[in-house]
This record gives C-alpha cells, sequence and structure tokens, in this order.
C-alpha cells in the first residue's frame, strides 16, 4: 500500500516546482509543530497547499492510522472519516479491509478534489466524499468505524468535545490519532474520558478502563521516505519514524489483553527491559533475564505490542 500511496502521490506532484512546494512545506510544518487550531489558521488554503500536504504528511499519517485501526478486532463494513483531508485513514481503511464502504468528510474542497485524484483508479468507487463542516456534522445512520485523525488539535475545545459526542452517539467503534506529542496525549486522554461517558469500552492501546498511569504515552511508526520527500523535508535517512497517540473504543466484545508495550524496548545482554501499561491499571518496568521463560516472547516485543504475562 505505501507502493500505491507514493506512486499516486508522484503523479500527482508531476510538473510541479520543488521550490515552490518547499515554501508551503516550511508554513505547514510550522504549523503542523505549534498546534495552530483550523477556525483561526486554516491549514490548507489552495491546491498547492493540499498538494505539499499530501506528499509530506499523508504518508506518515497513513501509517499511524493503520497502526490504529489493526487494533480493531472486528472487521466493519462501513467506515466514516472525519476531517478526511485528502484520505490517509480511507487508504489505511482500504489496506485492512478492502471490501469497506468508506465516507471522507472534510470542509476544504481543494483537499478532495486531489484526494479522488490520489484514490483514482484505487478505491474511488467505494469512496464518498462529503462536503462538510465538523461542527455541524451528524450521520442519520450507524456506522461500524468512525476515524477521527489528526483533527482534534485544530478544533476548539468545545468543537472537540461536540464532535466526539457526535461520533459517540453514531458508531460502533470510534478510532481517534493524534500527534505523539504531550499535548496530543492530553487530547487524546480527554476523547477517552467522553467516550466511557458516553459508554464505549476502551479496546486499545490501554488494557484497562481506569485513569492513565503515564505522563506522556505514545508510539511510532516506521515509514520509508522517498527522493522528493527527503528533498522537501532537508532529511537524510531513506525512513522517518512518525510518533502519534491514539485511543480505540467501542460497544462491541473486547478481547482483554494482560498488557501493553508501552515504550520501545530496551534489549541489552542477557535481558530485555519492557515498560508496560497493565491491565490493573498501572505502569509497569518488567527486566526478563535470559533465564526466564518469558525471555523469548521479551526479545520479540515491539513498542506498541500487546504483551502476554510476563514470567520472571
Amino acid at each position: 500500500m505505501d507502493i500505491q500511496l507514493h506512486a499516486a502521490l508522484a503523479r500527482a506532484v508531476a510538473g510541479v516546482p520543488h521550490h515552490e512546494l518547499r515554501g508551503r512545506v516550511a508554513a505547514l510544518s510550522h504549523r503542523y509543530r505549534t498546534e495552530q487550531v483550523a477556525d483561526t489558521a486554516p491549514g490548507i488554503r489552495d491546491a498547492l497547499d493540499a498538494l505539499a500536504y499530501a506528499v509530506v504528511r499523508m504518508p506518515a499519517t497513513f501509517r499511524a492510522l493503520l497502526t490504529a485501526l489493526s487494533t480493531v478486532e472486528h472487521q466493519p463494513s462501513t467506515h466514516v472519516d472525519l476531517g478526511g483531508g485528502t484520505g490517509a485513514a480511507a487508504w489505511a481503511a482500504a489496506a485492512l479491509w478492502p471490501s469497506v464502504t468508506t465516507e471522507i468528510v472534510e470542509r476544504q474542497p481543494v483537499a478532495i478534489r486531489l484526494g479522488r485524484q490520489l484514490a483514482a483508479g484505487n478505491f474511488s468507487p467505494d469512496w464518498r466524499w462529503t462536503t462538510a463542516d465538523l461542527r455541524d456534522w451528524t450521520s442519520p445512520t450507524t456506522i461500524d468505524v468512525i476515524t477521527i485523525g489528526y483533527v482534534l488539535n485544530e478544533l476548539t475545545d468545545e468543537t472537540r468535545r461536540d464532535l466526539i459526542g457526535a461520533a459517540a452517539r453514531s458508531a460502533k467503534t470510534i478510532v481517534v490519532v493524534e500527534p505523539g506529542t504531550p499535548s496530543g496525549h492530553r487530547r487524546t486522554l480527554a476523547a477517552r474520558d467522553l467516550l466511557i461517558e458516553q459508554g464505549l469500552t476502551i479496546a486499545a492501546p490501554c488494557p484497562h478502563q481506569g485513569p492513565c498511569p503515564a505522563d506522556w504515552c505514545h508510539f511510532a511508526a516506521r515509514l520509508p521516505r522517498t527522493e522528493l520527500h527527503r528533498i522537501l523535508k532537508d532529511g537524510t535517512r531513506n525512513y522517518e519514524d512518525e510518533k502519534f497517540t491514539y485511543v480505540v473504543a467501542t460497544r462491541r466484545p473486547v478481547s482483554p489483553t494482560p498488557a501493553r508495550v508501552i515504550a520501545r524496548p530496551i534489549r541489552r545482554k542477557g535481558q530485555v527491559v519492557l515498560d508496560l501499561c497493565t491491565a490493573a491499571g498501572t505502569s509497569e518496568r518488567v527486566v526478563v533475564p535470559k533465564s526466564s521463560p518469558s525471555y523469548r516472547t521479551a526479545r520479540g516485543a515491539s513498542w506498541g505490542d500487546e504483551s502476554p504475562t510476563i514470567r520472571r
């Protein structure tokens, strides 16, 4: 799927001068880092803005959403992406569930036009694009999965609460993804609290319903960089790690898990150190020595994985 997305982006950017894109990328990157509210500082104003956003941010957003959506236990038939931009969440949902029917709700017509262009020949027959403002969004039907990806950071507190409430009234499962910053973590926790108040059960990443025991919980998704991506971001590596935070809440049955790995495992000679969020609602650092029957399992653990019971 990465290959298809990069190919679609390469076709869209063909013939566009790189120096024009670089200027737009710098402005969008500043807005992303400073988390400006969209009502006061619209991020995508024209077609060049949309293209710059898609080239630089869409692959990373796709990877983060793919990781979060992969924790959904039940295969959906219907998916709505709120504030979908150029369609990253729709690409992620299609990668996991090829038969899913997706609606992308986005208020910027230029983002919709580019999203349709990128999807053409891939998924567009199964996608419906809706031009709408999230402040007024409601759904007349029940939806299997709603995604809200990299959106809450662009909304006021009041709009966030209203949007989470509207989604909770309409969806069986809701997936919220935010930048992996301390403020992104706080916004995700606030959304988590609202979803619990609405009667949903937390399915991931938390293995419990209680307060978060971590000051800052986030994850990372590694993605390949194209040459154009490196040029526009002044990067040298052929990959980047997208840091993100997320929550999945559902009205469907949830399979319990003992714990989740909430940091990159530390592998030392003869031992593995795992930072875990546990089903008891606590954070715990576990040192698994080579003599433990759980050592091989611990050696294979990755950041973000569900963790079985570890015996030391």
